[in-house]
């Protein structure tokens, strides 16, 4: 009863509070109250929907104006780009077009200056060429030796007439002197004819030795013949004159002559003597003669020195030379343009100075002296010693015909005509350009060198062809070009100018050298492997290249020298080393290398350490980055570090060394990135050697880390 009277009054209590929820006055209210207490809530968020609205409907509007800006900055860079990329292509094509009228412009030029120089050629050639007349102003210079002949009357008086020279005592020798003369003359060419006049200068100098006695009677002091005797007189005379040559010759091939006479006038002359003289005496009342001693020819000043020259003076010339332009004539001044038009008169240029070198001769044929009758010597009257002393030339009736030959340059300035004189032969050239052999493609990169086979020399030193072809001036003869280039073998073709004012296209075709490439590859996987390759010669193990392959596509290619034989030897941290022969250097060869399994040991080869430290050295960073990559592509693997020692030293400092060893590669792994917990180190010293502490090669086997795969 207490039970259910429990469950009744619960059923009673659930049915009374589910009536008063479903009256309408408690609905209402509820829903009021509800109601005032949401009003609030439901305002302050449409006031901050409403703020957050108008916030983000100004960064949209700041947003929009920001891209329009962008956009519109953009299309002006984009304008300014174009308007630059259309300015720059107007100017170059404006450059290409200037270029090319250049270049044409410059060929018409050559092709007029050829056949201007063929048709000349033709001239020269033909049996009857056509004549030129060339005027030509010479400046010369001639030195040589030259005389001044006198010539003596024979009508001497004998010692038996005073006063008088002796017959039969006389002597006379010419010694001669030097000579020069400049010139300026005219001169001009028709053909091999040759025509000159014009001024000249010419100054001898030449000098005489005479021997004679010389007999007076005197009668105070004392009376008798005195004679005067000299055996060493020498009397040097100089003499100027300007003369108007007229010269006739011609001219074949180099060499030419030219012959002809020159009037001359006399402008000054003079002499000056030196030598002694022995005064001997026969005296009337004494039989044996006495002499008054010797004495020097007395000197006289230079105004009571001078030569009476006859008026004009006539010699007859000759002239024979050869024409020096061959050698030492310049070729035409690039910078004048004209000078590259035939027809034209043309200004002076360097190509109008002319050389010649020849030798002359010139004598006079009428006496340019005039004697005034005197005597060697002058006395006073009763004084037995002379007072002064005259030419020999002024003895009466003597003549006198002056000589003078030598060697004569002239520098000849041409005037300029409407043809230059000789047109300069038109510049050949070669045009280069190499290829490959193959794929017929121009190598830009190829560097040339030219060199004449004549005489050995380098007419155009190496040179990039960086256009594809390159252009070289090169006289008529033989020559050989040689290329070299990247990858290729060198190569080198030989031509031949024949002419002048051709272009001689010069093709070389090179072929590429055979290139060795290797692939090394994981065998269990094929994954590419960044291996360390060693290519050696077969014959003295001498190692030729070394190299890495690409750790990408596991490659890596070398160009080998021909004629040798090579052997591979490749070597990977984590894998067995392979060794194998190379059968060809154009080889394309793929080793797989074979990966060392867990347990297995291997020594870290390129590992070095400073002596006696633990310090490794930086030429280790090779082997230790491909440790690292074995382990990096391996992650589950763990090692085992393992350092060992020889047995130089106490048994404690190798130990202590060995595990530094261990450690400091250790160390290094971890900095590159190997978790710790992957890498063990142990020193072992001493204890576990693998060849022979007696000798220095055993004892470096012993000095090694190991590697041991856990």
């Amino acid at each position: 009863m207490a039970g259910g009277f429990t469950t009744m009054k619960t059923l009673l209590y659930r049915l009374f509070v589910l009536a008063i929820l479903l009256s309408p006055v408690y609905t209402s209210d509820h829903s009021a109250m509800c109601a005032e207490a949401a009003t609030p809530q439901t305002a302050a968020q449409k006031q901050k929907a409403a703020a957050q609205a108008k916030k983000k409907k100004e960064a949209d509007k700041k947003r929009a104006q920001k891209k329009k800006e962008q956009v519109k900055k953009q299309k002006a860079q984009q304008k300014a780009a174009a308007e630059k990329q259309e300015a720059r292509a107007k100017q170059q094509e404006k450059a290409a077009k200037a270029q090319a009228q250049k270049q044409a412009q410059k060929q018409e030029e050559e092709e007029e200056l050829k056949q201007a120089w063929l048709r000349q050629q033709a001239e020269l050639n033909s049996s009857t060429p056509k004549k030129e007349v060339v005027s030509l102003i010479n400046i010369g210079a001639k030195f040589g030796y030259a005389g001044i002949m006198d010539k003596m009357t024979n009508n001497y008086a004998n010692i038996s007439r005073p006063n008088e020279l002796d017959n039969d005592y006389a002597y006379h020798s010419l010694k001669g002197g030097p000579g020069a003369g400049l010139s300026l003359t005219y001169e001009l060419q028709y053909g091999a004819f040759r025509f000159e006049t014009g001024f000249d200068f010419t100054y001898l100098n030449s000098t005489s030795a005479y021997e004679f006695s010389l007999m007076r009677r005197l009668e105070q002091p004392y009376g008798g013949n005195y004679f005067y005797i000299t055996d060493d007189l020498r009397e040097t005379r100089n003499a100027g004159y300007v003369g108007l040559p007229i010269m006739f010759g011609a001219q074949f091939s180099r060499y030419y002559f030219m012959a002809g006479a020159k009037v001359g006038y006399g402008l000054f002359g003079n002499y000056k003597q030196r030598g002694r003289y022995d005064i001997v005496v026969k005296d009337d009342a004494l039989r044996d003669p006495y002499g008054l001693g010797i004495h020097d020819v007395p000197t006289l000043a230079k105004d009571q020195r001078k030569l009476s020259l006859q008026q004009p003076s006539v010699s007859l010339c000759a002239e024979v030379g050869i024409d020096l332009d061959e050698w030492l004539q310049a070729q035409p001044d690039k910078k004048n343009k004209k000078r590259t038009k035939p027809g034209e008169r043309l200004p002076f240029g360097r190509e109008h100075l002319h050389y010649k070198l020849g030798i002359f001769a010139e004598y006079g044929i009428l006496n340019t002296n005039k004697p005034t009758g005197a005597l060697p010597l002058s006395f006073n009257a009763d004084d037995p010693y002379p007072q002064q002393t005259n030419s020999m030339l002024s003895i009466a009736d003597t003549r006198v015909n002056n000589l003078f030959v030598g060697v004569k340059f002239a520098i000849q300035f041409e005037i300029p005509g409407k043809v230059a004189r000789p047109i300069p032969a038109p510049a050949s050239a070669a045009e280069i350009s190499v290829f490959d052999k193959e794929s017929m493609t121009s190598l830009t990169t190829a560097i040339v060198q030219v060199k004449n086979t004549g005489n050995n020399r380098t007419i155009m030193k190496p040179k990039t062809l960086s256009k594809g072809v390159i252009r070289q001036r090169a006289a008529v003869g033989e020559y050989v070009a040689m290329a070299k280039a990247k990858n290729y073998y060198p190569e080198s073709v030989a031509f031949t100018v024949d002419s002048p004012g051709i272009v001689v296209p010069v093709k070389i075709y090179m072929q590429r050298r055979p290139v060795f490439q290797v692939k090394v590859t994981d065998k269990e996987t094929g994954a590419a492997l960044a291996a360390q390759v060693q290519i050696t010669k077969r014959n003295d193990k001498e190692t030729a290249y070394s190299m890495q392959t690409d750790s990408v596509n596991g490659l890596s290619e070398v160009m080998l020298q021909d004629s040798l034989q090579y052997a591979l030897h490749i070597e990977q941290i984590g894998y067995e080393a392979v060794d194998t022969l190379i059968s060809d250097i154009g080889d394309k060869m793929h080793i797989s290398l074979t990966p060392i399994k867990k347990g297995e040991i291997f020594v870290m080869k390129n590992l070095f350490f400073a002596t006696n430290k633990t310090r490794i050295l930086s030429s280790s960073e090779e082997a230790l980055e491909a440790l690292f990559g074995y382990l990096e592509r391996n992650p589950e693997i763990r090692i085992k570090i393992m350092g060992h020692t020889d047995n130089v030293g106490k048994d404690e400092a190798n130990q202590r060394l060995s595990e530094g060893r261990a450690n400091a590669v250790r160390e290094d792994l971890i900095k590159r990135g190997i978790d710790e917990t992957r890498i063990e180190a142990e020193g072992y010293g001493e204890t576990l050697p693998v060849d022979t502490n007696d000798t220095e090669e055993g004892r470096q086997n012993n000095r090694r880390v190991e590697i041991e795969i856990l």
